[in-house]
C-alpha cells in the first residue's frame, strides 16, 4: 500500500460515504456539494446530499507518527451535513422519512474499514469512525447563510481519523524490505530479499549430549520447520524431522571429523544460496576405539617390557588433535602417553620407552581421550 496515495484521502472519504450510503439505504441518487446546489439539480424521487463543511485537525493524534523516527502524518476530522430531498423539497414528510433512513445508515457505518483497493485510505493503520455531531439551528444557519441559500434541516456527522501521510524518502533507520521477486538466471535465482515468517530457529537441547559416529542425535528447539541440515562444527549433515518437532542427524562412521566438543546448530539453504543457521549448543563427539594390539615384539628391560602398541578406531583426530592414552592395570593408571608422529583419524601408535617399561600383564586396559573427550570403549591390551 502506498502512503503517497493518501494525499487524496479527503475526496476518497466523500466517495466512500456515497457508496456506503447507497448500499445501506438503496438510494443511488447521492450528490456531494452545497445543499442548495443539490436542490436545484434534484429530480423526482428521493435523494441525498453530502456537504463537507469543515476540515479539522484531530488533536488526539496530532503528534502520532506511523513509526518512531518518522514525521507524523496530518490527522484530520471531516465534518459533513447529510440532507435528504424529496424531489427539490427537503422539508416534506417524505424527505424527513428519507433523512431518518440516512441517519440509521450512518449509525450502522460507525466503523468503516476501507477496502485495500482504496489506496488513499487503506494505508491508514486505523479504521474510519463515523459519529454524529450536534446540528442546532445556529450551526445550520451559519453554514447555509447567503443570498441564494435556504435553511434546510440536516444531520451533522464527522469522520475520523483521516490520514494525510507526508510524501518523503523512507527514514534513515530502516530500508524497505522486498519480498522474493521473479526468478532470474543463475547465479542470482531471485531478486529481492528472502522473507521468512519467523524470528529464526532456537535450539534448546541436544540429546544425547555425548554421541558417537553412527549414533543418531536429536536437536530440540523452536521454529525448526523448514530446516533440513545439522552443522557439527563446520561440517554439514542431512537431517530429518522428528514427531515432536525436533531434528535428528547421524555422523557416518567413515567421516573424518575429529572427536571433541563441537558447536551444533540447524541450518537451511536459502534460494539465493546463503545458509541460515540457528544458535549453537555444545555436543560431544566421542572417539570410537575398536581395538588395540602390539605393533611388534616387546623388548625386555630389567624384568619389564618396552615397545609399541596401536589403537584402531574412528574419529581419532589425526596428527593435529590433542590425544593421550592411559594404560590401566589393577585399578589404577600405570602410564600416560601421547601418540608418536604419523597418526591418522583411524590409527594411532604409542611407544613405551625403556625408561617407562611396564610389567608383563595380559590385562592392560587402553583408555583414550581425544580433544578432551574420552572414548567409551577401553579394549584389553596383552602386554606380554
Amino acid at each position: 500500500m502506498s502512503l503517497a496515495a493518501s494525499s487524496e484521502a479527503i475526496g476518497a472519504v466523500s466517495d466512500l460515504l456515497k457508496v456506503q450510503l447507497a448500499s445501506w439505504t438503496g438510494i443511488n441518487a447521492i450528490a456531494v456539494g452545497r445543499p442548495e446546489d443539490a436542490s436545484k439539480a434534484a429530480s423526482a424521487g428521493g435523494s441525498f446530499n453530502l456537504f463537507l463543511y469543515r476540515v479539522g485537525i484531530d488533536g488526539n493524534l496530532r503528534n502520532r507518527p506511523l513509526d518512531a523516527g518518522q514525521s507524523p502524518p496530518v490527522w484530520l476530522v471531516l465534518h459533513y451535513l447529510l440532507t435528504a430531498f424529496d424531489g427539490q423539497d427537503s422539508d416534506s414528510i417524505a424527505a424527513h422519512k428519507l433523512l431518518s433512513r440516512g441517519m440509521l445508515a450512518l449509525n450502522a457505518m460507525s466503523i468503516i474499514k476501507p477496502d485495500p483497493t482504496i489506496t488513499a485510505l487503506s494505508s491508514s493503520p486505523d479504521p474510519l469512525r463515523v459519529t454524529f455531531d450536534e446540528a442546532d439551528v445556529e450551526t445550520l444557519s451559519k453554514i447555509m447563510q447567503g443570498s441564494e441559500e435556504k435553511y434546510r434541516v440536516s444531520a451533522a456527522f464527522q469522520v475520523r481519523p483521516v490520514m494525510l501521510a507526508p510524501v518523503s524518502e523512507p527514514p534513515s533507520y530502516a530500508l524497505p524490505v522486498k519480498t522474493i521477486g521473479k526468478p532470474l538466471p543463475p547465479p542470482r535465482l531471485y531478486e529481492g530479499v528472502t522473507v521468512l515468517p519467523s524470528m529464526g530457529p532456537q535450539i534448546h537441547q541436544i540429546e544425547p549430549e555425548r554421541f558417537s559416529a553412527g549414533q543418531a542425535f536429536v536437536l530440540h528447539g523452536d521454529d525448526l520447520a523448514g530446516y533440513d541440515q545439522v552443522m557439527v562444527g563446520a561440517t554439514t549433515y542431512p537431517a530429518t524431522g522428528t514427531a515432536d518437532g525436533g531434528l535428528t542427524a547421524t555422523i557416518p562412521l567413515v567421516d573424518t571429523v575429529a572427536a571433541g566438543i563441537h558447536p551444533v546448530c540447524v541450518a537451511r539453504t536459502l534460494p539465493d544460496g546463503h545458509t541460515l543457521t540457528s544458535n549453537a549448543v555444545a555436543g560431544q563427539l566421542l572417539p570410537r576405539v575398536t581395538g588395540a594390539n602390539l605393533a611388534g615384539p616387546l623388548t625386555p628391560v630389567s624384568g619389564k617390557l618396552s615397545g609399541q602398541f596401536v589403537v584402531h578406531g574412528t574419529q581419532l583426530g589425526g596428527p593435529t588433535a590433542a590425544i593421550y592414552a592411559a594404560l590401566y592395570r589393577q585399578g589404577q593408571s600405570q602410564l600416560l602417553l601421547e601418540p608418536i608422529a604419523g597418526g591418522t583419524d583411524t590409527t594411532l601408535t604409542f611407544a613405551v620407552g625403556d625408561a617407562q617399561a611396564l610389567p608383563a600383564d595380559p590385562n592392560y586396559r587402553v583408555i583414550l581421550r581425544v580433544n578432551g573427550v574420552q572414548a567409551l570403549d577401553a579394549p584389553v591390551l596383552s602386554w606380554t
